[in-house]
């Protein structure tokens, strides 16, 4: 019995190390990219550490850089980056019922961890097998730490590298969650909410509302989701 729950688990912790291995080949050159921009910023090596402990969320550490080089004051960048990363609050109400037996400890653990692209492989797992916690784990903890490293590894090289903006290492945020999310768009539904919140954010964009665009764009994906997904369901009936 010890032996086949250790075989169990050895299997759950490959699972885990399935899935992190594409979000940790994105994280490498996204992450040092954003402690590139975080060094530019005057932030010192220890700060970008801390911050990708404590914050972990790639636009929300982007733009906190930014923010921080413009000289904005601490409450606007506190404010702007819990709107931008809001729609965590959505990620984690979707993976809820996977995890609702989990203790509350481990729910808020799992919860701090949650990011686009975690989010993404975490759904598509759950949604075909049992939410055990080796392999929730095993994803986040993987994923974070190789957050932290090349967030820590960019902050270093940031004196060596004249002009990074050259290398476009920017657009690596939104080609991984690209690559990540259109090979698990499995029904119609999730294709219009795709769509839907593309077009929505892309308008916002238009009119130099990007932060406000991405919380629309996920608002009204979901909704347009929901309702078609409701719509197919009561048509096969």
């Amino acid at each position: 019995m010890e032996q086949e729950k250790s075989n169990t688990k050895y299997k759950d912790f490959l699972d885990g190390i399935r899935l992190f291995l594409p979000i940790g080949a994105g994280y490498l050159p996204l992450g040092f990219a954003c402690g590139i921009v975080c060094a530019e910023a005057g932030m010192s090596v220890i700060q970008i550490f801390i911050m990708s402990l404590l914050v972990y969320a790639g636009a929300g550490q982007y733009i906190a850089g930014g923010m921080i080089a413009a000289g904005a004051t601490p409450l606007s960048i506190i404010i702007t980056t819990f709107i931008v990363n809001s729609r965590h609050i959505l990620y984690t109400s979707v993976l809820y019922p996977y995890i609702s037996k989990w203790s509350f400890f481990k729910q808020s653990l799992f919860a701090t961890q949650i990011t686009d692209e975690v989010f993404a492989m975490h759904s598509s797992y759950m949604n075909k097998n049992s939410a055990n916690t080796v392999t929730a784990f095993t994803v986040n903890i993987f994923s974070h730490s190789s957050w932290i490293i090349s967030n820590t590894i960019g902050g270093i090289s940031a004196s060596l590298i004249l002009d990074s903006s050259k290398f476009g290492l920017d657009f690596t945020l939104y080609a991984l969650f690209i690559a990540l999310i259109l090979p698990r768009l499995v029904n119609a539904a999730q294709g219009v909410a795709l769509i839907t919140g593309g077009i929505i954010a892309t308008i916002f964009a238009l009119f130099d509302m990007v932060y406000i665009g991405i919380i629309a764009g996920a608002v009204a994906g979901a909704f347009a989701g929901y309702y078609t997904g409701r719509r197919l369901h009561y048509a096969k009936q």
